[in-house]
């Protein structure tokens, strides 16, 4: 018997298969956040972060070891573990800001990272300077400041932890640009979940307490989000052109909103909106350059 699924999923176009691989990312990735906000009522956000990032390793080793052992063959381990170290430090900021920061919030001001992350690259990569990195990073931090809101309302610790984590994440993004040089994308996600668990492990030593079924519960749920999560999200910025992929990648905000008024009854203001929107255009104006730059390299050549 012919199976329709797979026939029909061959005749979507790509930009079709693309939404549906981001929208999918969006979903598991804002359920993971809403279930790492109502579990920190009883886990600190260490044992959440251990969680996660066993589970999603489990998740993700049919894909990993798919072709065998092989993805433990890398030219640069210990380059690699720092992925794991990095990885840790972001999350870090990311689950105890999730615990009194609307998720909207942590959501748009997630959209920094791919801004920050080029004009990064021009110190530690030694790339070169465009005007257009700068200008990105001026207009999404404009953004960032319209959800911040300085001067009308307190900014907290938790709100600076968020700025940290996607500046951090944009270090992780860079090292993974040059991993990716002499890796496969296998190996960079097996080390990354492998040498975060040690560190992971290690901090939460000092707050581990056995949780409750309920915790237990929210533990698996995080874990399984992410590793579904990841999974999505490599197929989704796999299926196509970065800039072809970034405006389905907008859509974690309205998944994010629409979860958080289905779950917590917690609905986004409009800065958040604004706010995002703003962060979402610099992210894309940038990404939009980097393309036609290496597009142009490679008619050049």
């Amino acid at each position: 018997m012919v199976q329709p699924t797979p026939a029909l999923w061959a005749a979507l176009p790509p930009v079709a298969r693309t939404a549906v691989w981001m929208v999918l990312c969006g979903i598991f990735f804002s359920l993971m956040s809403m279930l790492i906000r109502i579990g920190s009522a009883e886990l600190p956000a260490t044992t959440m972060i251990v969680a996660r990032n066993v589970l999603a390793f489990l998740c993700l080793t049919p894909i990993l070891f798919r072709n065998g052992i092989q993805v433990v063959r890398a030219p640069r381990p210990f380059f690699l573990v720092w992925l794991g170290v990095i990885q840790v430090a972001s999350n870090i900021g990311w689950f105890v800001a999730l615990k009194v920061v609307p998720i909207s919030d942590a959501t748009a001001i997630s959209f920094l990272t791919p801004v920050i992350t080029p004009v990064l690259a021009i110190f530690f990569l030694g790339e070169t300077s465009r005007p257009a990195r700068f200008i990105a990073l001026a207009v999404g931090f404009l953004g960032a400041l319209i959800i911040l809101r300085p001067g009308f309302q307190q900014i907290s610790p938790e709100m600076l932890m968020l700025l940290g984590s996607a500046a951090i994440y944009a270090a992780f993004t860079l090292i993974i640009r040059s991993a990716s040089r002499d890796h496969s994308s296998e190996t960079i996600v097996f080390y990354t979940l492998i040498a975060s668990q040690p560190l992971a492990v290690l901090l939460a030593i000092p707050e581990l307490a056995w949780p409750s079924a309920w915790g237990w519960g929210m533990l698996f749920g995080i874990g399984v989000a992410a590793g579904f999560g990841q999974i999505t999200a490599t197929l989704g910025y796999s299926s196509g052109e970065i800039s072809l992929v970034m405006p389905f990648d907008f859509l974690r905000l309205p998944i994010a909103a629409a979860i958080s008024v289905a779950m917590v009854g917690e609905a986004p203001d409009l800065w958040t909106w604004v706010g995002g929107a703003v962060i979402f255009a610099a992210a894309w104006f940038v990404v939009r350059q980097e393309t036609r730059q290496v597009s142009n390299k490679g008619e050049a050549a």
